[in-house]
């Protein structure tokens, strides 16, 4: 990975921790509205005209369309930030299916990281403990048994 690369990932986990800091402080507040908008305007901050094809494909292909785990890791995470909204608005199966996508996105970096991922493997772990890990594609069964 070339030196330019390795900036803008950098500056690009920056950017998504200050907006999880955010949406979260939004959420508690009771801003849905607000939370809902931020996760949505940095999504499309961070992956541009991508955003709206990354929505559409699975796990596996949002993360092969993203190729870098941490680009991965950023976008399972504004996932899991969208599924606690959801959460929060009372539509639980929405919830649920944002939150399983955001653990398989999780999984999916900790597989294509060199060193595995310290960071998606803490947010996969406790995304396991809110999910019924059986109900998990083989792959992703796998992958969950890895973490410990």
């Amino acid at each position: 990975m070339s030196l330019r690369q390795r900036d803008y990932i950098l500056r690009m986990i920056e950017q998504l921790a200050e907006a999880i800091g955010r949406v979260a402080g939004l959420r508690r507040a009771g801003q849905l509205d607000e939370a809902e908008l931020l996760v949505r305007t940095t999504a499309d901050g961070l992956f541009g005209p991508m955003r709206d094809m990354l929505d559409r494909l699975d796990a596996a292909g949002a993360a092969t369309l993203l190729g870098d785990h941490e680009k991965i890791g950023a976008y399972a995470a504004l996932s899991a930030e969208q599924a606690e909204i959801l959460e929060l608005r009372g539509r639980a199966a929405q919830a649920l299916a944002e939150r399983r996508r955001a653990l398989e996105l999780y999984l999916e970096a900790v597989s294509r990281a060199p060193e595995g991922s310290p960071r998606a493997q803490e947010a996969a772990r406790a995304l396991l403990g809110r999910l019924d890990a059986a109900r998990l594609p083989e792959r992703y069964r796998a992958l969950a048994a890895k973490l410990g």
